[in-house]
């Protein structure tokens, strides 16, 4: 008999031990399980077979309280293909309508078909596809015209953002904790706050949302988690300031993700910043 349940501390070893493998690199439930575990907002199931501990997920309710992010699906090999992954996302919607939600959102690597599959058979449609980006090698400081958005930015940027082709096909997302949340004004209001929004041009002509404090147990990496540009000129600009905030920071280690995009890609990767993977957001409403 299978049994989805919230998880106990005393899971944590066992759900481990099957968690190692899942990427060419390995996996990242290990550096999250007690993050996971004891965040508010959301909710750690463990599934249970005969005793055993045989799969895991976690759901997310997100900011602004109207959606859920589903993450972490980890079944334990021998189970496979026996719908257990199918199980627990059922039962993570389930968890999402209960607290109010009305979309579930998730990420799948673009050569992730498995999962892929069993996100389109629930219903979930792909919205956008994203890049993730990381330094290699040591950049040189960069004369750059960008610059620190403030207050008196904001209407210029969020008129800016409402014709961007790349703010629509992204999702009108940013990311998080490699969770993507809606993009909406009241987010550029906070990012504009916190000093994390870099603009080129009057009228602007380029966007950049940055974070500087990492994510899980990295919290010296810088990291851009929105990127919008018009010409590539601005682009250059942009790319060239944020080289010299990891610079002068001295941060250990330079990360970007944005969306998917040639233009985007064959600049980038002339700033000593390699191509890692490839993302698909997928986005399900809930019907009322």
């Amino acid at each position: 008999m299978i049994t989805i349940r919230p998880a106990r501390r005393s899971d944590k070893d066992e759900i481990l031990s099957f968690c190692t493998n899942t990427f060419s690199w390995g996996d990242y439930i290990d550096r999250v399980w007690d993050y996971w575990y004891t965040e508010k907002n959301g909710q750690l199931f463990v599934v249970e077979s005969g005793g055993e501990k045989i799969a895991m997920s976690h759901v997310a309710i997100c900011p602004e309280g109207k959606g859920i992010w589903l993450e972490g699906v980890r079944v334990r090999p021998d189970h496979r293909r026996s719908y257990v992954a199918t199980r627990l996302l059922t039962k993570m919607l389930e968890y999402g309508r209960w607290k109010g939600a009305r979309q579930a959102s998730a990420i799948v690597g673009a050569t992730n078909f498995a999962s892929q599959s069993l996100m389109e058979k629930n219903g979930f449609k792909i919205i956008s596809k994203w890049m993730y980006y990381s330094i290699v090698g040591t950049p040189r400081h960069q004369e750059s015209n960008a610059r620190i958005a403030n207050a008196d930015d904001i209407v210029d940027i969020w008129q800016y953002l409402q014709q961007s082709k790349i703010y629509r096909l992204s999702g009108k997302r940013y990311v998080k904790s490699w969770r993507w949340y809606a993009f909406d004004r009241r987010a550029l209001l906070n990012f504009v706050k916190e000093e994390r929004v870099i603009v080129t041009g009057r009228p602007i002509d380029g966007i950049a949302i940055i974070n500087k404090c990492g994510y899980w147990d990295r919290a010296n990496i810088l990291q851009v988690v929105y990127l919008d540009i018009a010409p590539a000129s601005s682009l250059r600009e942009l790319i060239s300031f944020i080289m010299n905030l990891y610079l002068n920071g001295k941060f250990d280690g330079l990360q970007l993700v944005c969306y998917d995009s040639k233009q985007l890609s064959s600049f980038i990767n002339k700033f000593l910043i390699e191509e890692h993977e490839q993302f698909i957001l997928y986005n399900k409403q809930f019907k009322l």
